[in-house]
């Protein structure tokens, strides 16, 4: 209840307001789910509006986009920059319909930013306990680096969400027979990622290795064999998008040497030195772009999200080995790519990987909580005070006030911790 006091001419005056929070308590009592997806909608929303200036790497883009026929790509992109050529196109043709404003340009990465919640929450709740599910749900949507990716003029978000559609589909197709529905989910995303986004490789690879393995090992033939040619044919169409892609990167580019610190030197002989840079890169992914790690003490708080991220791993695969390759593969590709130079492993070029690492960190907290003990108990709500809080509250101090955004050297949201 509140009090409201009106001085009149000569009388001061109190009435009391009773304000009845009871409908509030109930719907996150009752539908959380729905609060959380609303929450993660709003701060996208209100970001996006607080209009902030383009920054170096956005205006690089923009002006391969404004000005431009939608079609036109015999030349080199210029100020460095690199897009696929779908997003190149509806971005130009959005530019020609609505002009160059930042509410314009900005307007797709809004929408897969807004798409990605919710595929993200349908896929949570089908391979996920339902307590689990909800934790994995805030930390996307109060992530953050999602809420600035899904406001900023490069095609971030967009490989957010096509990696979160494939894998939903993928989650919809493992364990049975392939469908009519199935088959054009997975035959649509084979003909349409690669031209809509590069990083979405390491999940289609990763999602239908793991359909075809799970047809081969339940001796059905018929739905293997659709699964092969469908992956035969997304690697065709894969080949020709990366070689039309680098034709469009200047010769002169320096961005191989500017992402040559994300390379992971995994390849014999091993030195000291190498494996401490390897630990260091794939400890940094827990900074950028996951940002589960508060600023003071970061080489302890770390910790939490690993061990997290091993128990959920290991405690998926166990129950469902199915859904934890469909989860781990693609991480493991990108590894992979990363260590043979051909993908940075870092930042914001690795947003589609952050789905699956909350799935595996929140399945984590939920193997933590599985006793039944008041220890155990106590133990868990800990556990999810320290994943939870700071992420939460960093999401709202940037979200709730235009401030600077002080990019590091390599361009990220937050200074690096593991590597220099």
């Amino acid at each position: 209840m509140a009090w409201i006091s009106v001085k009149g001419d000569a009388q001061l005056w109190s009435r009391r307001i009773e304000v009845d929070w009871e409908p509030l308590r109930r719907l996150v009592r009752e539908r959380p789910e729905a609060v959380v997806l609303g929450l993660g909608v709003l701060l996208r929303v209100v970001v996006y509006l607080t209009n902030r200036t383009m920054w170096l790497d956005e205006m690089s883009l923009a002006g391969n986009l404004v000005g431009k026929p939608i079609f036109e790509f015999s030349e080199s992109l210029t100020g460095d920059q690199l897009a696929p050529f779908g997003f190149l196109i509806v971005q130009r043709a959005i530019a020609h319909l609505l002009g160059n404003s930042n509410f314009a340009l900005r307007l797709v990465p809004l929408t897969a930013g807004i798409a990605a919640l919710f595929l993200f929450a349908a896929i949570a709740r089908r391979i996920l306990p339902r307590r689990a599910a909800l934790v994995a749900l805030v930390l996307f949507a109060l992530s953050d680096d999602l809420i600035y990716y899904s406001s900023e003029m490069k095609p971030y978000s967009v490989d957010l969400a096509v990696g979160l559609a494939i894998t939903l589909a993928a989650v919809d197709a493992l364990g049975r027979p392939a469908s009519r529905g199935s088959v054009t989910a997975m035959a649509a995303a084979a003909a349409l990622a690669p031209w809509c986004s590069f990083a979405s490789a390491f999940v289609v690879a990763g999602c239908g290795a793991t359909l075809l393995l799970d047809r081969l090992l339940a001796r059905d033939s018929r739905t293997a064999l659709v699964w092969l040619m469908i992956g035969l044919g997304w690697l065709a169409n894969f080949l020709v998008s990366y070689q039309r892609s680098r034709a469009l990167l200047s010769p002169y580019t320096t961005m191989y040497l500017f992402w040559d610190f994300a390379f992971l030197p995994i390849r014999p002989p091993l030195s000291p030195d190498n494996l401490r840079k390897a630990g260091g890169i794939l400890l940094e992914v827990f900074v950028n772009p996951l940002n589960l790690v508060a600023p003071f003490g970061p080489r302890v708080a770390v910790l939490v999200p690993v061990l997290l991220l091993a128990l959920g791993g290991g405690s998926l695969l166990r129950r469902s080995w199915r859904t934890g390759l469909l989860l781990v593969l693609p991480i493991a590709l990108a590894g992979l790519a990363s260590g043979l130079k051909q993908y940075p492993l870092h930042g914001r070029l690795i947003l589609e990987l952050v789905p699956a690492l909350f799935l595996l960190i929140a399945e984590g907290t939920e193997w933590l909580g599985r006793g039944a003990t008041s220890r155990s108990m106590l133990l868990y709500k800990a556990v999810l005070v320290l994943v939870l809080a700071y992420p939460c509250l960093s999401a709202a101090y940037h979200a709730l006030e235009v401030r600077p955004r002080p990019f590091n050297s390599h361009g990220d949201l937050h200074q690096n911790v593991f590597i220099t």
